[in-house]
C-alpha cells in the first residue's frame, strides 16, 4: 500500500504509457513510409521550368534549380520517415524513464516498509 503513496510509481506509469503510445506510432506510421518508398521512386509535384517562358536558361538554373532540388515526393517521404523514427526512439526512451520510476518508486516503498524509520515507529504506535 505505500508504493502507492510514492509519487514516481504514477508518474512513471503514465511514463510507460506516453513511451509506448509514442512507440507504437512511431512503427506504425513509419512502416507505411517505408513501404512508400520502396515501391520505387514517387513523382515530383512541382511544373516543369519550361512552363516558365519569361524566365532563361540562366535564370532557371540560378533561381529555380536551389527551389527544384529536395523538393520531390520521395524527399518529403523521407523527411516523414526520419520524422517517425525520432517519435520511435523517443517512445523508448520514455518507457524507459518510466520503468526507472516505477522501479525506484517500489523500491522505495519496500525499503521503508522494511526498515521504518524512527519517526514512522512513533507515528505508527
Amino acid at each position: 500500500m505505500g508504493a502507492l503513496r510514492n509519487p514516481l510509481l504514477p508518474v512513471g506509469l503514465l511514463l510507460i504509457i506516453l513511451g509506448v503510445g509514442n512507440w507504437w506510432t512511431g512503427a506504425a506510421r513509419g512502416h507505411e513510409y517505408e513501404e512508400l518508398l520502396a515501391r520505387g521512386p514517387l513523382p515530383a509535384n512541382l511544373a516543369d521550368f519550361d512552363e516558365f517562358q519569361e524566365l532563361t536558361a540562366r535564370t532557371n538554373a540560378m533561381l529555380l534549380n536551389p527551389i527544384q532540388r529536395g523538393s520531390d515526393e520521395s524527399t518529403f517521404a523521407n523527411a516523414k520517415l526520419d520524422f517517425y523514427k525520432i517519435v520511435q526512439s523517443g517512445g523508448r526512451v520514455l518507457v524507459l524513464m518510466g520503468l526507472f520510476c516505477a522501479a525506484t518508486g517500489i523500491f522505495q516503498a519496500w525499503y521503508r516498509q522494511r526498515h521504518p524509520t524512527r519517526g514512522d515507529v512513533e507515528l505508527g504506535a
